[in-house]
């Protein structure tokens, strides 16, 4: 999906509102996590192709409504996996990073956004990738230690 992709919406507020609403969805399914994130990149100037391919994560929402997260009980250690798509944007070269951060068998937190820099290869994106998690996964840990929650081991990524 590329922003010159169709022609431009002539009242784009319908097609604010249904990525708006799709925004706060996204708390609880993170499947569409990726789709919205692409969809909201084009919010200042949405097209008739993004208004479809809004509509039809919509449709995708309403026959999947028994998806979710569910958390179950497990072994307290910390776990995390991250990964970046090097310029993936072929508008800007940007590159895009995702991480994941599980707590037992539950996955507590996660991101998936574009990186503020270009970067010049595959290993610098990555490297930029790993480093957010990190920081995120010492934050978590942090965190855990004020509610005086003790880890068996070392987080892993």
């Amino acid at each position: 999906m590329s922003t010159f992709d169709g022609e431009l919406l002539s009242n784009p507020t319908e097609y604010r509102h249904i990525v708006g609403a799709l925004q706060y969805v996204t708390l609880t399914r993170l499947d569409i996590a990726y789709s919205v994130n692409q969809l909201y990149q084009h919010v200042h100037a949405p097209t008739l192709v993004h208004l479809i391919v809004a509509k039809r994560v919509l449709r995708y929402l309403k026959g999947s409504v028994d998806c979710g997260l569910h958390y179950h009980k497990g072994y307290l250690t910390l776990n995390a996996f991250c990964d970046s798509d090097w310029a993936s944007n072929p508008d800007d070269r940007c590159s895009t990073t995702g991480f994941g951060i599980f707590f037992g068998p539950n996955l507590i937190y996660w991101s998936a956004k574009k990186q503020h820099i270009v970067s010049r290869s595959s290993t610098e994106a990555e490297y930029r990738s790993f480093s957010l998690t990190i920081a995120e996964l010492l934050w978590i840990r942090m965190v855990l230690r004020e509610m005086h929650i003790s880890l068996p081991s070392s987080p892993t990524l």
